[in-house]
């Protein structure tokens, strides 16, 4: 996995890189330009065709940019290069890059009006945007405002150097204007507000550039990162060749109330795709029609419920006889917030002794009580919406959405559990502070059903022994694997919850086998 960072972190791993390691910054500004040049011509299969327009800033990421244009015209392809102001204004390394191009009597055009960048991104095909870094805390202004919007409006293939100049690095906000880019290529590390919204949008495709800083730097201290398909393949639980169903553990699953059986079918078949040897669903009487006729390969177990068709208080005797051998549960899909279920959920996790997954109405449920949350000592995984953790936390969705990395990361430190905070991404958040980004999933998880997927896939891996937080992160990474299978043959606006246990056979093996 990557770690990722800050502005103010890689700007530190920098300094450190020239003061512990003596690498200088010239040679980091070197390997930059030179790795976004490989990165470039990776993507672009017409590459010695195009023509290409580096538009440089007059700081750091202009100086990345004149060292793109160098290697470009190394590799024999067209190549304009302008500064957005004068060249004498250039300090440090970005001037020194400026005087070795020069010298390759290669011209570097000073750009002072609109018009005149206007007049030149007629003749290319791809713009190189290196004005800003990671170091913009305000709006751009004046030439800088007009180079974005010109970039934007050029319908031409854009590539930003470290991140879309007018992002914001940490929030991936846009302020108030941005570079829309097909490609990013960013630098060392990448950089939180590439993953989040709507930076991730600005970015487009995104390749990240190894500059030859020592990983003992980018590694250390490190408390967030990126989930990539060499983790979950290598964490996933082992399927030893004569194994059997005891071997692949058992999963208890607490599911369902009128209206909502479905609820309860998608978990339990999510927990059988996901590899469990025996999956058993409990659920209220009344919804057995239908669950015995949907869900075929987990055990049935109906039991009491209320007049209301929910879970009630006398089934807690049942539900942990039957937890005694499972290897973990999963609560919450469909069972309802009636007083009665209420109740016997605050019993089930005050007596519970196994990993438990919680999810939907189990969280809702847990309005008004979530201080019982540090009283538990049993590994708890909650995978609320922003709407279900607002409801916990009394603050609005749309707060917990701008500030998702932080607030998960808050919860799980302070209730001492993990919490998947399910989203555009969806990030999962570990007791000791530590935050997972994942980077898979598109707007089909956008649809009822998905999350009880999801609490499905988690429950079956914890069943076969997987340890709770690295369950969270390899279901959230499948789940959103099988999600962008999915969105592939059927789109994103046609993916339901059913699809996603279809395409979730496709998603394992797409990640065991990348190698």
């Amino acid at each position: 996995m990557y770690p990722v960072v800050t502005a103010q972190q890689m700007k530190q791993i920098d300094q450190k890189a020239m003061t512990q390691c003596g690498i200088t910054g010239l040679v980091l500004m070197e390997n930059a330009g030179r790795t976004a040049v490989d990165a470039i011509t990776k993507t672009l299969p017409d590459f010695p065709q195009q023509r290409f327009l580096i538009v440089c800033g007059k700081g750091n990421n202009g100086g990345d940019g004149l060292v793109i244009a160098r290697h470009l015209l190394n590799h024999g392809v067209h190549v304009t290069t302008v500064i957005l102001g004068r060249t004498a204004d250039l300090k440090g390394d970005a001037r020194t890059n400026a005087e070795i191009l020069l010298k390759t009597d290669h011209q570097i055009i000073e750009i002072t009006t609109e018009e005149h960048l206007s007049a030149i991104l007629p003749g290319h095909s791809v713009i190189v945007d290196a004005i800003f870094g990671t170091g913009l805390s305000s709006p751009p202004t004046g030439l800088f405002a007009a180079a974005i919007r010109l970039i934007n409006q050029s319908s031409k293939f854009v590539v930003s150097i470290d991140i879309p100049s007018g992002m914001d690095a940490d929030t991936g906000k846009v302020l108030e204007l941005a570079v829309k880019a097909n490609l990013t290529v960013t630098m060392g590390l990448p950089k939180i507000g590439l993953l989040l919204y709507p930076g991730r949008t600005c970015a487009g495709k995104l390749e990240i550039a190894d500059i030859g800083i020592p990983k003992s730097l980018t590694e250390k201290d490190a408390d967030t990162f990126l989930i990539d398909d060499e983790f979950v393949r290598k964490t996933l639980p082992p399927r030893p060749p004569d194994g059997h169903k005891g071997t692949f553990g058992t999963a208890l699953l607490i599911c369902g109330s009128r209206g909502y059986s479905g609820a309860a079918v998608l978990t339990a078949c999510a927990a059988v795709r996901a590899g469990a040897g025996l999956v058993r669903i409990a659920y209220p009487t009344s919804l057995s029609p239908i669950i015995e006729t949907l869900a075929l390969e987990p055990v049935k177990h109906p039991l009491p419920e209320t007049p209301e068709f929910t879970l009630s208080t006398e089934a807690l005797d049942p539900i942990l006889k039957l937890a005694q051998n499972a290897e973990a549960l999963g609560i919450g899909p469909g069972i309802s917030t009636h007083t009665q279920t209420r109740e016997l959920l605050l019993h089930l996790l005050s007596q519970l002794d196994k990993p438990i997954v919680l999810d939907a109405d189990g969280i809702n449920n847990l309005a008004g009580n979530v201080a019982l949350l540090k009283k538990l000592s049993h590994p708890l995984i909650l995978t609320p919406h922003p709407g279900e953790l607002s409801r916990l936390l009394n603050i609005p969705p749309s707060e917990i959405n701008s500030n998702r990395v932080t607030i998960a990361r808050t919860f799980a430190r302070d209730y001492q559990c993990i919490i998947v905070l399910k989203g555009a991404p969806t990030v999962i958040a570990a007791p000791d502070g530590k935050v997972f980004i994942n980077p898979t999933g598109n707007s089909g998880l956008g649809s009822g059903g998905t999350g009880d997927v999801l609490t499905g896939i988690i429950t079956g891996l914890l069943a076969q022994g997987c340890e709770p937080l690295t369950a969270a992160i390899c279901g959230v990474y499948l789940h959103g694997r099988a999600a962008d299978l999915g969105a592939e043959q059927l789109s994103e606006y046609c993916l339901t919850a059913r699809d996603l246990l279809q395409f979730l056979p496709t998603a394992f093996r797409s990640v065991i086998n990348s190698i």
